[in-house]
C-alpha cells in the first residue's frame, strides 16, 4: 500500500517560489492502477519523482508497506529504488551505446541477479513487448521511438518491481 500524506514540493526560480506539488494526499492499494492527469507543467512528473524517491519532498511523506522513505537514510533509498520501483522514463533515459538487451539486464546486474538469469529474463521480457529478436542486438539509437518505449517498458519490469511509476507511457 501507497500513502501519501499531505506532499509539497517547491523550487525556487529567482524571486519566485514554484510549488508543483501542493498538499497532495491520496492512498492506493496493491493492484491498483492509477493514473494521474493535468496540464503540461502541473507537477506530474515531480509527483512521480517523489513516489520514486528520486526526489525528496519539502514536506509531507510517502508511505510504502509502513515505511515513511522521509525517513530512510540514502542507501536504503536506493535499495527501495533498485528493489521495489520500475520507472519508465519520459524521455525513456536508456543507454544509446549499449543494445536493447544490455539495456534491459543492466538494472538486474545492479541487483546482484546471476549473468544467466539477466540474459533469459531480458529476452522474455522483450518478446512480452514484441521487440524482434534481431532489434534487441541492436543499439538503442538504431531503434525508433515506439521501439525504445518498448525496451524501457521491459527495462522498468527487469527487477519484478511492487510499483511501476510511468512517466507518459
Amino acid at each position: 500500500m501507497i500513502e501519501v500524506k499531505n506532499l509539497v514540493r517547491t523550487f525556487n526560480s529567482g524571486d519566485r517560489t514554484i510549488k508543483p506539488v501542493n498538499d497532495v494526499s491520496f492512498e492506493l492499494e496493491q493492484g491498483t492502477l492509477a493514473s494521474i492527469v493535468g496540464k503540461s507543467g502541473s507537477g506530474k512528473s515531480t509527483l512521480l519523482s517523489l513516489l520514486g524517491a528520486l526526489d525528496k519532498p519539502t514536506s509531507g511523506d510517502v508511505v510504502v508497506n509502513g515505511v515513511s522513505l522521509a525517513g530512510l537514510p540514502d542507501g536504503k533509498l536506493t535499495e527501495y529504488r533498485r528493489r521495489d520501483i520500475g520507472f519508465v522514463f519520459q524521455q525513456f533515459n536508456l543507454i544509446p551505446n549499449l543494445s536493447a538487451l544490455d539495456n534491459v539486464m543492466l538494472p538486474m546486474e545492479f541487483a546482484g541477479v546471476r549473468k544467466a538469469e539477466r540474459r533469459q529474463r531480458a529476452t522474455d521480457l522483450l518478446e512480452q513487448v514484441q521487440l524482434d529478436p534481431e532489434k534487441q542486438v541492436r543499439r538503442i539509437n538504431r531503434l525508433s521511438g515506439g521501439e525504445q518505449q518498448r525496451v524501457a517498458i521491459a527495462r522498468a519490469l527487469a527487477n519484478e518491481p511492487k510499483l511501476i511509476l510511468a512517466d507518459e507511457p
